[in-house]
């Protein structure tokens, strides 16, 4: 399987996660806003269909074309093979537990720290945790069926993205990077979230580099989806149910 993967230089993993880096920005400056002037829907369900539809989805089925054109069959054996969808053993669900432990700790340094900064300097201001597209404080009586449509945009966020990310570019990252691999990808992936804003790249710094780090160390993408969507999703729904703001 190995001989049909080719190193990718940096340009390449520039290119590769910056195009959908450059869409994400007009889908939601003016996608968006659109969806929600022409159809009057609430700015969550923009969210859900502008990044779904023009980010997430199309980055699911990209890692698996792109697999295919290096020649690999279209089957699930093949695809999980390549896209490194192993087997989860004791070693991978520790290094799971520990890298979401890792990333809420570290996100929670940053927010202390910039809140002390803040009061101590006057320099800063605490890190908003919105990105500049997205003010969502909870649904409404009669919107609690959005979580059906938010899981079909979730699997495609967190699936799409470490298929993608993790699952097709690491391992041609890893034949031209090495060991510092992790570090491109997570250079990368944070120029991906560029649309989120600067507060939200900081305050996410801790996973954009643990979860590669992780990942390329066991080699497995499975690990990576877990993290990925154990971050993102308890969270939006304690929102979402009103249970935190």
């Amino acid at each position: 399987m190995t001989e049909k993967i080719k190193p990718m230089p940096l340009w390449m993993s520039l290119l590769l996660f910056g195009i959908p880096a450059v869409v994400l920005i007009p889908a939601t400056r003016y996608g968006m806003p659109w969806l929600i002037t022409q159809t009057g829907i609430p700015v969550i369900l923009s969210w859900f269909v502008a990044g779904g539809l023009l980010v997430f989805m199309p980055l699911f089925f990209a890692a698996i074309f792109a697999s295919r054109l290096e020649g690999h069959p279209l089957s699930y054996s093949a695809l999980r093979s390549r896209l490194r969808l192993n087997a989860m053993n004791k070693k991978d669900w520790q290094w799971t537990f520990i890298g979401i432990l890792l990333a809420f700790i570290g996100m929670g340094l940053m927010m202390g720290l910039t809140n002390w900064l803040s009061n101590v300097t006057g320099w800063f201001v605490p890190l908003s945790t919105e990105p500049p597209f997205l003010e969502f404080h909870g649904l409404e009586e009669g919107q609690y069926w959005f979580l059906l449509l938010w899981m079909i945009f979730f699997f495609f966020n967190i699936v799409g993205e470490e298929l993608m990310w993790r699952g097709y570019i690491m391992p041609r990252q890893e034949l031209c990077h090495g060991k510092f691999a992790w570090v491109i990808n997570g250079i990368c992936w944070t120029i991906f979230h560029l649309a989120f804003g600067v507060d939200l790249i900081i305050l996410m710094l801790p996973i954009l580099f643990i979860l590669p780090y992780i990942v390329q160390k066991r080699k497995n993408t499975w690990i990576g989806i877990l993290i990925h969507g154990i971050f993102n999703g308890p969270i939006f729904v304690a929102i979402a149910l009103n249970l935190i703001n």
